[in-house]
């Protein structure tokens, strides 16, 4: 007991006598104890998006390990650059082209510090930063689900379908995300963060949400922006998207707002939000300037022709004939080529793939355009049939389907498409790269058609759905759905419609599961810019460094893979590289070899021609690259074949980044 005089120590105190070291544990183990109990009730509410995140890299590791190990020009040089990244250099743009950013250079540069450079450890580096798009898609279903107003069940739904196909995507689509052609997938990434952004951003602005957090939510976009914009001008496409939907968003709102600031006095708080979220849209310009932060270093540096180049648009390609006479070309290879190759999936490189047979027909393309037509005449339905069902599927893919708008009409109004009228649809594949990024919205059309089909209208609930730019735009009076009460279905027909959903489900992913099994190993990612260049390096690397080769002059869509795959050890360019450097390097070398590709039944190829003409020692060996062509090596052991020599210039001139016949 305590005496009389004795007092109470405070609690302060008290603790302040135990070692300071287990109040630290203590306090570090509570939190690890909280860690793992919202860790373990993330994974319990959001184990569809683990499973399928699980498949994504699963099936993605399958490809770049399966299939043969064959890299590209461009995605060499990716390659190329994060190798010089190691080395200390610090790149802002693609080589020899200021307009797309190094991002994925600078990501591929730390999985090289890890496991060393390897065309395998690029495509790892490029499988996991393309899980980004699943979980994106996910959170993406979220804003939209919640956009329709779904229910507990066919929410989940909803969001489960729309993941998977986004982790097993067509196959088109997938090997493109895989290659590091020098931001795409990171390019992809973006827009469809940006798509998600800008809905939540109406959404929250339509609920009144606080200018701290709309100001918040203006400097994410802006973030955005600027970083896309570096990484790659093509995000245009999610631009112009969210442009429109802001349109929308305050063409229904602006009116609505005017009328009841006029009018109820009561009501004036609406228009109190409407204008809160006015007063928070500069704070998207210093986060825009942040993102755009390399883009501005390189533009100081260099007289700004990254700018500038964006504005003019590139070197747009003259074809012959009218403009109205190219875009209705463009339009038609768009809508009987491009687009059904990169919504059925069909590589151009598989070996059955010819320019009068494009086997584009799949039947992922016949399910995706079924479910993207339904989702299309769900804009104008609800005139004729104001059903909920109608209404909540208009809600679901009016987003999407304003992307897909937005990326036709861009790609097919853009000069650089005129490319894809003189390569045709077979196995030349010039601008296919530029419609992939269909495939971040394509998972939400097939995804929404299931679920409604699944539930009807039991999908969602009878009260108002919360407000947003599409819910306004697509409101229908509440008798038009009162009046309509959902009849009981006929026990025979609830069976019949889940039976059909779950057999064309998994139709759909069995072809899609197909697809990847049956994938040659040799042609999967192979490049469809150059359909003449080797699949496998091995044998000729083998004789360059048999014969002490260090140095040669050839195509990039040769020299690039070359020069990667080798660490540099053989360094194989073009006389006028996109690193000058390295042309100078091989073009002063004492001794450099001759790499050209040449046809199977050309005993005298022109260079054979000229230095027999010249009276000059040489040694020739040629290595088969595809069906009727060869890749010919040429060693002169006394002297330079210059392409500058008027003797060699016209037989060298495919060493220009040339692959024509």
């Amino acid at each position: 007991m305590l005496s009389a005089g004795s007092e109470i120590a405070p609690a302060s105190q008290q603790t302040g006598n135990r070692p300071q070291g287990r109040l630290i544990l203590i306090r570090l183990q509570e939190k690890g104890r909280s860690l793992a109990r919202s860790l373990a009730r993330s994974l319990a509410r959001n184990w569809p998006l683990w499973l399928c995140l699980a498949l994504a890299l699963a099936v993605r590791l399958f490809l770049a390990i399966r299939h043969n190990p064959v890299i590209e020009g461009d995605e060499a040089l990716t390659g190329i650059q994060a190798e010089n990244i190691l080395h200390g250099e610090w790149p802002i743009y693609y080589y020899g082209q200021p307009y797309m950013g190094s991002l994925e250079a600078y990501i591929i540069a730390l999985f090289f510090a890890i496991a060393g450079p390897s065309v395998l450890v690029l495509r790892i580096a490029m499988s996991c930063t393309s899980l980004l798009l699943v979980w994106l898609t996910w959170r993406f279903g979220e804003a939209l689900a919640s956009e329709a107003g779904l229910r507990a069940g066919p929410r989940r739904l909803f969001l489960t379908v729309a993941t998977a196909i986004a982790a097993l995507p067509p196959l088109y689509d997938t090997v493109l995300e895989l290659r590091s052609y020098g931001g795409y997938t990171e390019a992809m990434i973006v827009m469809l963060w940006l798509l998600w952004a800008t809905l939540r951003l109406t959404q929250r602005w339509q609920q009144g949400a606080s200018r701290p957090e709309l100001a918040w939510r203006w400097a994410g976009i802006g973030l955005l922006i600027g970083l896309g914009l570096w990484i790659d001008p093509l995000i245009i496409y999610a631009l112009a998207t969210m442009v429109l939907w802001l349109a929308g968003f305050l063409w229904q709102a602006w009116p609505r707002q005017q009328k009841q600031s006029e009018g109820d006095r009561s009501k004036s708080s609406q228009w109190v939000r409407l204008k809160a979220g006015f007063l928070a849209t500069p704070a998207a310009l210093p986060s825009l300037l942040l993102g755009l932060g390399p883009a501005l270093i390189y533009g100081a540096q260099q007289s700004w022709e990254n700018f500038l180049y964006m504005l003019h648009g590139g070197h747009p390609i003259a074809a012959p004939g009218s403009r109205l006479h190219i875009l209705r070309e463009v339009v038609i290879f768009y809508a009987r080529c491009i687009a059904p190759r990169v919504i059925g999936g069909t590589l151009p490189t598989e070996p059955y793939v010819t320019q009068n047979h494009p086997a584009i027909l799949t039947p992922g393309l016949v399910i995706n355009g079924l479910a993207m037509t339904l989702a299309a005449s769900a804009l104008f339905l609800p005139r004729i049939w104001p059903r909920r069902t109608v209404l909540c599927l208009r809600r679901l893919t009016l987003l999407p389907l304003l992307f897909t708008l937005c990326l036709t009409l861009i790609y097919c109004l853009d000069p650089l498409a005129v490319a894809s009228v003189y390569s045709g649809c077979g196995p030349w594949d010039l601008t296919g790269r530029y419609v992939v990024p269909l495939v971040i919205v394509l998972p939400f059309f097939l995804a929404s058609a299931a679920t409604l089909c699944w539930y009807g209208s039991a999908a969602t609930d009878s009260q108002s759905l919360p407000g947003s730019p599409a819910s306004a735009a697509t409101a229908l009076p509440a008798r038009s759905l009162t009046l309509r009460p959902v009849s009981k279905w006929p026990a025979w027909q609830s069976l019949l419609r889940p039976t059909l959903l779950l057999l064309l489900l998994a139709c759909y992913f069995s072809t899609q599961f197909s697809a990847y099994a049956v994938a040659n190993t040799h042609n999967t990612f192979e490049t469809s810019g150059c359909v003449k260049a080797p699949g496998d390096y091995t044998p000729i690397i083998a004789y360059l460094r048999q014969q002490h080769i260090s140095y040669a002059l050839a195509t990039a869509w040769v020299g690039n893979p070359i020069t990667f795959i080798t660490n540099q050890q053989i360094l194989v360019t073009e006389p006028r590289a996109r690193l000058p450097e390295y042309s100078q390097r091989v073009l002063h070398a004492a001794h450099y070899a001759l790499l050209l590709f040449v046809r199977q039944d050309n005993s005298q190829p022109a260079i054979v021609q000229a230095l027999q003409h010249e009276h000059w020692r040489y040694t020739v060996r040629r290595f088969p690259t595809v069906p009727g062509w060869e890749l010919m090596v040429v060693i002169t052991p006394d002297h330079h074949v210059s392409p500058t020599d008027p003797a060699f210039r016209q037989a060298l001139t495919q060493l220009y980044n040339r692959c024509e016949e």
